[in-house]
């Protein structure tokens, strides 16, 4: 029980951090439970640097009983035999009774009792993290398999047939992000044939081919893509109709984290693409208290050519089949509503069910039941029906809020902000449930993922709120009103507008979301017009302009503007930087662009930022863009807002290997004789593989002819120290073999990722000139002096040993009748079949003594009947690296006949005959 308590007042712990003291939240703020996104009416909040959660949205979300006292303004939690109670703007809540202390009090902040949480998760010690970046608190209960750092995958894939081409354009592909997606680099969108599916592993998945996966990256919101014309499947084959086809997302972990496949997506065949246009933007509301389906309205938009559509059918499925609900379904289905095409030029249309309406199922529509809809747009021609995208979930209740109903979006001004957009809505039927209506503004590329959920997790600072007045409403916006991403509103961008009804008392949290209005684009209808979606980024490492990639859309009125200049500043001034200075800027320090079409280029090596310095890394800025009137208008320029700051840096960046160590190691002469050592990179992240060049010493080999050259041993990353024996066919720069007696440098060339072509790396040169390596011989001579015949049968033989014998294992004495043949290959055979004496090497120069009994035939010596020649034959300790070394050789007839032996002299070993 504790660790559910632990969980629970974890979720309302504060995270700590540097926010402004009243309640406010630069991006939505989201909260994860165990891996699952907690789905709160209204969005978190900071007061006095402390973060404010709903507290009833996560007692329900772990089943507690939540309970309200009005008189006394407190909250009473309960679940099974625990019991939490905060009272409002009280420093001091109790669990079982038992009091602790809350940094900031319970309060209600518009309608929602909201509650700091630090000191329950440092008190109970659960696992919270909190990403500033993206906002996001996650969520570990002790029971649970979910752990903080661990990368989760994705949930939901969903694959949706919503085009006629009959390719990847027809397939979008949505899915909810992960939950811990602060660890995740980027998603990996992967469309496999059904066929197929059972063998596809996150093994296989990392082998697939960046040409047949689509990238999406991490913002902060659940993806929904349309693939291309140039989509492929993971086989490399275009997505094509009448193909089965199911989907998977792999999500690409930062540094360590790994990497984790989704599971797929419920299959789907794109149609022939002879069919008829969809109807989209299905939105589902609850607009009464019936409890069955006359609470229930379906708004959506008309299909973009109706020529061939005869009318449409609205589905209402439950939602827990809403994954396999398909064209085919649908076509066979018997319980829907019929709306028929109207005559007006109206975009939006809305279907109202009976009582006696129902889902997809035969059951009757009802409350407390989750539900999703489709629209089916009928084919009067032989074309095929077309099925929409799915809606929202809704769940019916008794006591819901109803949605207000949008009207007319206006552009009523030439202020270029929220000043000129004017929202017309009617409101809803019984105001007495609601505190008032906010307006939301969404962009239009964006719009069709706004759904009730998102705006309830809009910060408060990127909507506008307004009273109820029992009548319907027509307010226009004010000049600091922001889209729903927090931008300022302004001219050129295209938007959607939505109004929410914002339960309160018994509804509080059941709000209630319009469908959108039509699209909008507010414009300088009498001066010279600003530019919209600017954009920039680090695309290079050159440490200079040409890594600053800006990109914008035209004014969409050019008839009045000559030309743009892009003004870049450094962003400690660019919260000061007004018209009359970037009207004031010297035409050296900006950039020129010409009207015609949207812009989006690298600026020069030499481009300068409005002070006059040269852009570079390491400095933080902000670009804006200057519309310069024309004709009547010359000189009412107009400047844009300003652009997301950037800092360039060398963010593709490939680090050098270190200098190679090189070793001559075989006498094959040929590439096989050196060997390459080298550290790797200190950060291999963008890094593919290294290759090594050889370049004769004569060569002056740089960066650019490093990547230009054909010549050069790939190795792959593995180890901290590389080594690489090259091959026999190896060859140098200029393609010729590599071979003994040439003085060559070797270079290691880090190889970047294909994402970071041409920003490779080349490390400094280490030299080396391959050559045999012999070990050396005893002395160039065996003389009379060191050699003597003891008997008639054996000769004892001296030699001195070469100073530098540290190659040197051993050495064999071997005999051959004289003027019998020898060479360095007889003498090491000799030896190998045991037809010599063997002495092992010494430790530096000195005289070594052996006696030889046979010669190499293994016939025994008789130096009465023979003369014999020796020859000494030096041993490497290590035959694959050095050679074999044969000495000069030696007559016995230099030797005299030995001297029979007396008592005397056979009774004193040391007594030899004289030389």
């Amino acid at each position: 029980m504790r660790k559910i308590w632990t969980t629970l007042l974890a979720a309302i712990l504060v995270v700590p951090m540097l926010l402004q003291n009243t309640a406010q939240a630069a991006t939505p703020i989201s909260v994860y439970i165990n891996g699952s996104k907690l789905a709160t009416d209204q969005a978190p909040v900071a007061v006095q640097g402390r973060v404010l959660l709903p507290l009833r949205a996560i007692f329900e979300a772990l089943d507690a009983t939540v309970d309200w006292n009005q008189w006394t303004q407190t909250v009473t939690a309960t679940k099974n035999n625990t019991t939490v109670v905060l009272k409002l703007k009280s420093k001091t809540a109790t669990i079982n009774n038992e009091t602790v202390s809350l940094d900031v009090p319970a309060q209600a902040i518009k309608g929602r009792t909201m509650v700091p949480v630090r000191f329950v998760s440092e008190a109970l010690g659960e696992a919270v993290n909190w990403n500033s970046s993206a906002k996001t608190v996650t969520i570990v209960s002790s029971g649970s398999s979910e752990q903080p750092g661990t990368l989760y995958p994705v949930s939901y894939v969903t694959l949706r047939d919503v085009g006629n081409t009959g390719d990847g354009r027809d397939l979008e592909v949505s899915f909810s992000r992960s939950s811990s997606e602060s660890l995740v680099d980027h998603y990996r969108v992967m469309i496999v044939k059904a066929a197929n599916a059972s063998n596809f592993n996150l093994a296989s998945a990392l082998k697939v081919s960046s040409a047949n996966y689509t990238t999406v990256r991490p913002n902060g919101s659940d993806p929904a893509i349309t693939m291309s014309s140039g989509s492929k499947d993971v086989d490399g084959a275009l997505i094509q109709s009448n193909q089965s086809y199911v989907g998977y997302v792999l999500a690409i972990g930062k540094s360590n984290a790994g990497n984790v496949l989704s599971n797929a997506s419920s299959r789907i065949t794109l149609d022939t693409g002879v069919s008829v246009a969809a109807a989209t933007n299905v939105r589902a509301n609850d607009i009464s208290d019936y409890t069955d389906g006359r609470d229930l309205s379906v708004s959506f938009t008309r299909a973009s050519s109706e020529s061939n559509i005869s009318s449409y059918r609205i589905f209402v499925v439950k939602t827990k089949d809403a994954g396999s609900f398909n064209l085919a379904a649908a076509n066979a289905n018997q319980y829907y509503t019929t709306v028929n095409k109207p005559t007006g030029s109206n975009t939006t249309l809305t279907g109202t069910f009976s009582s006696s309406s129902r889902d997809t199922s035969g059951d009757l529509i009802k409350n407390g039941v989750s539900y999703t809809t489709f629209v089916l747009s009928m084919s009067n021609t032989s074309a095929s029906n077309k099925l929409s995208s799915a809606s929202s979930a809704i769940t019916l209740g008794v006591g819901t809020v109803t949605a207000p109903i949008i009207t007319l979006v206006e552009d009523r001004g030439d202020s270029g902000d929220g000043r000129d957009l004017r929202v017309s809505f009617t409101k809803i039927s019984d105001e007495s449930k609601i505190s008032g209506y906010r307006i939301f503004v969404v962009k239009a590329s964006d719009y069709s993922n706004f759904t009730l959920a998102k705006a309830n997790a809009v910060s408060s600072s990127n909507y506008t709120e307004f009273s109820k007045t029992g009548y319907n409403q027509n307010p226009n916006l004010n000049s600091s009103s922001r889209d729903v991403d927090g931008a300022l509103i302004r001219n050129g961008v295209s938007y959607r507008v939505f109004v929410m009804a914002i339960g309160s008392g018994s509804n509080a949290g059941n709000n209630a979301l319009s469908s959108a209005s039509n699209a909008i684009t507010l414009l300088n209808n009498y001066s010279v017009g600003s530019v919209s979606n600017l954009y920039v980024s680090d695309v290079n490492d050159y440490n200079d302009g040409r890594d600053l990639l800006v990109s914008f859309n035209r004014a969409s009125d050019e008839s009045n503007i000559s030309s743009y200049r892009i003004l870049v500043v450094k962003a400690s001034k660019s919260d000061s930087f007004t018209l009359a200075k970037a009207n004031a800027v010297d035409s050296r320090y900006y950039t020129q662009a010409n009207t015609g079409s949207n812009f989006s280029k690298v600026l020069s090596s030499s481009a300068r930022d409005v002070d006059g310095d040269l852009i570079r890394n390491g400095i933080s800025y902000r670009v804006f863009v200057l519309s310069i009137g024309r004709g009547s208008y010359t000189g009412e320029n107009t400047l844009s807002p300003a652009s997301s700051q950037i800092t360039l840096g060398n963010n593709y960046g490939v680090g050098a290997a270190s200098t190679p160590v090189l070793e001559d190691i075989s006498d094959y002469g040929d590439g096989r004789d050196l060997q390459v050592k080298f550290n790797r990179a200190s950060d291999e992240t963008n890094i593919n593989h290294y290759r090594i060049i050889v370049a004769k010493a004569t060569t002056t080999l740089d960066l650019a002819k490093a990547n230009a050259s054909q010549y050069f041993t790939p190795v792959y990353k593995a180890g901290s120290t590389l080594t690489q024996t090259l091959g026999s066919n190896a060859q140098d720069y200029d393609g010729h073999p590599i071979r003994n007696g040439v003085k060559y440098r070797v270079y290691v060339l880090s190889v970047a990722e294909r994402i970071y072509g041409g920003n490779n790396a080349l490390s400094s040169a280490a030299e080396i000139t391959l050559s045999d390596k012999v070990v050396p011989v005893p002395l160039e001579k065996v003389n009379a002096a060191t050699v003597a015949a003891v008997n008639n049968t054996d000769i004892e033989v001296n030699f001195y040993e070469p100073g530098d014998n540290a190659n040197i294992q051993s050495y064999a004495v071997v005999a051959v009748k004289q003027g019998g043949f020898m060479n360095l290959d007889t003498a090491i055979s000799a030896h190998s079949n045991g037809k010599s004496e063997v002495i092992e090497a010494g430790k530096g120069q000195g005289t070594r003594q052996v006696t030889v009994k046979q010669d190499i035939w293994g016939s025994a010596l008789s130096t009465t009947e023979s003369v014999y020649d020796i020859y000494i034959l030096s041993i490497p300790k290590n035959p694959r690296s050095y050679q074999y070394s044969l000495s000069e050789k030696f007559s016995s007839n230099q030797l005299p006949k030995p001297e029979p032996q007396t008592p005397e002299t056979a009774t004193d070993p040391e007594v030899k005959p004289e030389v």
